[in-house]
């Protein structure tokens, strides 16, 4: 030993490069030795025997094996035990298929029948992956991912035809028994090669560089054992599990929720003249108003005149605005805004209008409006004339 030590130390200038070159080289050389004993059974045979399958070899090297290679001399032969069987008395493998697909579905109900698919995926022994529903009022749009065992596909598939309309399907299997079969002899020589590197860290007389060399070999051997056995375990799940993307569409298109297009009603009002001369101060009338969204209104107004006064007619179109610290006009309850108005008025002759006033919104609702305003008209005529209206005003949905 101690003359292979110096051997090792004149031909490569110190034993770290033969112990990394001895861990790089042992998968390479067990393939080597079993071509070699190969060569040589067929060399000694007269006669010419049929092709036979290689066999797998398991045994130990001579550990000069990779210095005695390195300086050009034949190594000793490996110990080779065959396990192998000839190919027709192994067992047929067993055919790995990824089953995936998609199916596009016309349905009357989205919800119904995505409750019912739910229902059926779980007696199948399948899961709900992934949904969602989206719509108006009612769902009329979906997508669901689900998960079955892959001997359910085809019945689930024709519980599907018989109740619903497909417009679209795809249904594809992938072959991975090549792949799963390919990471199995991956993981036997990964194996095989780290328990021989661990073996090697067992011997004494091992260099602190030497150590550190097998220690990092050993570690990314470690880190493609782990993510090939963790690609196994996902591909197995996909053979394990067919997936199946859903989408449900309603027949009849959106379902859309009622929605008022605008909201009539009636209003009671009082009109007071700031300078009335010789005509009526105080005016009490009614009309009615349409309001819209967002925040517009269109108001008219007719109020009684007294001893011989005409009736006097205001109309008005405004909008309102909302403070984003009073509730911006979402509240239930006491909602404030403030308020510009234009238009028309008759007091004792025709003239242009126009107002600014407050208001409060004393209940709200999908339905209907509950609201009180008081604004300062001015009316610019032939005379200018300024009055305030006080108003309240309940609108309902249309």
């Amino acid at each position: 030993m101690s003359g292979q030590k110096q051997f090792v130390r004149t031909d490569f200038g110190g034993r770290h490069f033969a112990v990394l070159f001895y861990a790089r080289s042992l998968s390479a050389l067990v393939g080597l030795a079993v071509m070699t004993g190969s060569a040589c059974a067929m060399g000694g045979s007269s006669k010419a025997q049929p092709a036979a399958p290689v066999p797998v070899a398991t045994g130990t090297l001579s550990s000069q094996a990779p210095f005695a290679l390195a300086r050009g001399r034949t190594p000793a032969p490996a110990t080779v035990q065959s396990t192998a069987r000839a190919d027709h008395n192994q067992p047929r493998r067993e055919l790995k298929l990824v089953v995936e697909g998609s199916l596009e579905l016309q349905v009357d109900d989205v919800a119904g029948a995505a409750l019912a698919i739910r229902s059926r995926v779980e007696d199948a022994g399948g899961r709900i992956v992934g949904e969602q529903l989206s719509g108006g009022a009612a769902s009329w749009t979906g997508r669901m991912r689900i998960a079955l065992p892959p001997p359910r596909v085809a019945d689930f598939t024709r519980w599907i035809a018989d109740r619903y309309e497909i417009s679209s399907k795809q249904i594809r299997g992938t072959d991975v028994s090549r792949t799963l079969f390919d990471q199995d002899i991956a993981l036997v020589n990964l194996t095989r090669t780290l328990e021989r590197l661990r073996q090697l860290l067992e011997r004494e007389g091992l260099a602190m560089s030497e150590i550190l060399a097998i220690e990092s070999e050993m570690t990314r051997l470690r880190g493609e054992i782990e993510r090939i056995k963790g690609d196994r375990r996902w591909l197995e799940h996909r053979v394990a599990f067919a997936t199946l993307d859903i989408g449900l569409s309603r027949r009849e298109g959106a379902i859309l929720g009622p929605r008022a297009k605008f909201y009539p009603g009636p209003r009671l009002s009082t009109l007071v003249l700031f300078d009335p001369g010789d005509s009526q101060r105080v005016r009490v009338g009614g009309g009615v108003a349409v309001h819209f969204r967002p925040r517009l209104s269109l108001e008219l107004d007719i109020f009684e005149g007294a001893d011989g006064d005409r009736r006097s007619v205001v109309a008005s179109l405004g909008g309102a605005l909302y403070s984003d610290f009073l509730g911006r006009g979402k509240r239930r309850f006491l909602n404030p805004y403030l308020g510009l108005r234009l238009g028309y008025g008759y007091l004792d002759g025709s003239a242009f209008a126009f107002a600014g006033g407050v208001g409060v919104e004393l209940f709200k609702s999908k339905y209907a409006l509950l609201d009180t305003n008081i604004n300062v008209f001015g009316f610019a005529g032939d005379d200018f004339d300024a009055a305030a209206v006080a108003s309240a005003t309940l609108v309902f949905a249309f």
